[in-house]
């Protein structure tokens, strides 16, 4: 850190994190409401517009406050913090960065743009901070910023140079399925030749379309549910039905569903850390899901039985008429039958009997909120909510050791997702063995009263451009905007 920031930059801003820490969510909001005030054309990076106030002529949103971004405000703040307490420790940061960067140009962000940011923070906090904010110690903040604008910059550099295209791509839906009640999956093949870009599972692909012509409509990142090699992308994404002014329908998610093959859709190029790589290849891998956050599932699932000893699935949803891939699943997850008599007789396994002995420790689990008749008759079906004891109980009846030998994939929401992290983290199981899922502002997953804040806020930093949307990489989401 040294070749970035001074040590005496590095004392002030070391000595001045318990106030700016302190005032954070404050300053956020400044920052927020100042910079897209001036600077409306950035609306295009955040999925917030249903939230605010509209100009009725441009669709243009007209203000920001505490009430209309609090969870990106929320999220920008725990970075602010995040960043200060742990400057001298980078490293800490490492999986936040990655992360960060793959969102910043799955939207677009440019380099010029970090200026902006530089310039409104600072200001911001002038405003809150007032006297206390020296010149000393303004300058030594603008060099932090500074710092961290220039890692974000230089690693997202490396990626859009890694990316197959840059910008929008027009692509054309070849096939749509309906997956279960009001889901349905998208394949696009490329209009301008027969190839698509490589892509890792769990990585997602951004839609840069602009329903009902808003001037400023960020992309939707849809987590791709098709596999590598496939002649296609697949995108699936759940039809969000609002209830009233405060919880609208789904823009892009009803604007999909009112697509039909043929139709042209804009695609970004694929970003995203492979979740797969998080972990060991020794340990099983378990995966997590509520309702459509089965999408990271579907998507990793094939990879996973090739390459850990052995998999579970636990998933809950509503019922089995809104559980997507059920069938998919089952398929994939159920032991091999009716094998050939050759195969049978012969002393020396096959590929196929390899395999099916590799995953013997195979679970699938299903929790519904609502479960019908039908519903109770699948041999998967499991009484009560979904929870870490759950998962934990079911494991160990395989004898396998929930503690040290699963890499747990949660995709389950930000209610669920917490509640299950929390009851893993009393019973034993390492923080390297979770990996969380949240598709929406990365946010920590421990109470605001609790000491572990500060050091989970480091792995679930946010930044500026990361917007405030629950629903998308939602094809992998609880909600869309």
């Amino acid at each position: 850190m040294s070749s970035i920031i001074s040590p005496e930059a590095l004392a002030i801003v070391k000595a001045t994190a318990p106030i700016v820490k302190e005032h954070a969510e404050a300053i956020t909001t400044v920052f927020y409401s100042n910079m897209l005030g001036r600077h409306p054309e950035l609306y295009r990076y955040f999925n917030a517009s249903h939230h605010l106030s509209h100009n009725s002529n441009n669709n243009v949103p007209v203000s920001v406050t505490t009430s209309k971004l609090p969870k990106q405000t929320k999220s920008l703040a725990d970075a602010v913090v995040a960043y200060a307490l742990n400057i001298e420790h980078l490293e800490h940061l490492n999986e936040a960065v990655i992360r960060i960067c793959h969102k910043h140009c799955a939207l677009g962000v440019q380099p010029a743009q970090y200026t902006l940011v530089h310039d409104h923070l600072l200001e911001a906090i002038g405003e809150v901070l007032g006297e206390a904010v020296t010149q000393d110690v303004a300058a030594a903040w603008s060099q932090a910023i500074l710092a961290l604008a220039k890692i974000l910059i230089q690693t997202e550099t490396q990626l859009y140079e890694q990316a197959d295209w840059t910008g929008p791509r027009d692509f054309v839906i070849s096939e749509i399925i309906d997956e279960a009640k009001d889901i349905k999956s998208f394949r696009l093949v490329p209009k301008d030749g027969p190839t698509i870009g490589s892509f890792q599972p769990g990585q997602y692909i951004s839609i840069y379309e602009r329903p009902h012509d808003k001037k400023y409509f960020a992309p939707r990142h849809y987590t791709v549910t098709s596999q590598p090699g496939d002649a296609y992308y697949q995108v699936s994404i759940k039809k969000l039905v609002g209830h009233g002014s405060h919880n609208p329908d789904g823009i892009m998610s009803n604007f999909m569903h009112s697509k039909q093959v043929g139709d042209i859709v804009q695609l970004g190029p694929v970003f995203g850390p492979a979740p797969l790589e998080k972990g060991s290849v020794d340990r099983m891998a378990c995966f997590v899901s509520v309702g459509i956050g089965i999408t990271p599932t579907v998507a990793m699932l094939p990879t996973a039985m090739k390459e850990r000893p052995n998999v579970a699935v636990f998933h809950a949803d509503t019922s089995s008429e809104t559980f997507a891939f059920d069938q998919h699943l089952q398929n994939l997850l159920s032991p091999i039958k009716n094998q050939p008599e050759e195969a049978a007789n012969s002393q020396q396994p096959t590929k196929k009997e390899e395999s099916n002995h590799k995953q013997a420790c195979t679970i699938m689990n299903v929790s519904y909120s609502n479960p019908t008749a039908q519903c109770r008759q699948s041999p998967f079906f499991t009484e009560g909510r979904l929870t870490g004891h759950k998962i934990m109980q079911a494991l160990t009846a395989q004898q396998v050791n929930y503690q040290t030998d699963v890499d747990y994939y949660i995709c389950a929401g930000t209610v669920v997702s917490p509640a299950i992290y929390k009851e893993f983290i009393a019973a034993g199981v390492s923080k390297d063995c979770l990996h969380l899922e949240f598709f929406g502002p990365f946010a920590s997953v421990v109470d605001d009263n609790d000491d572990e804040k500060d050091e989970d806020a480091i792995t679930t930093m946010t930044c500026p451009f990361i917007q405030q949307h629950s629903a998308y990489r939602e094809g992998s989401i609880m909600t869309d905007a």
